[in-house]
């Protein structure tokens, strides 16, 4: 009767000390994520209130230039 007390008091302590090892681990990695990283890229205007045109492209370019002669 006292195996399995000790075997099932083995196996809960050892299922315990992993599940902390592993939460230790997960912060860790979690950390290491955050602090590496990258900052946001520049945004770009889109003229979105402006009818949907996109940069550089569309009507709001006017026409093309003319070299006087």
């Amino acid at each position: 009767m006292t195996t399995p007390r000790i075997s099932l008091l083995t196996a809960v302590v050892a299922g315990f000390a992993l599940y902390q090892w592993q939460a230790r681990r997960f912060e860790q990695s979690q950390s290491r994520k955050l602090g590496q990283s990258k900052p946001k890229p520049h945004e770009e205007s889109t003229w979105e209130g402006e009818g949907g045109a996109l940069k550089y492209t569309g009507a709001h370019m006017g026409p093309d230039p003319q070299v006087p002669n």
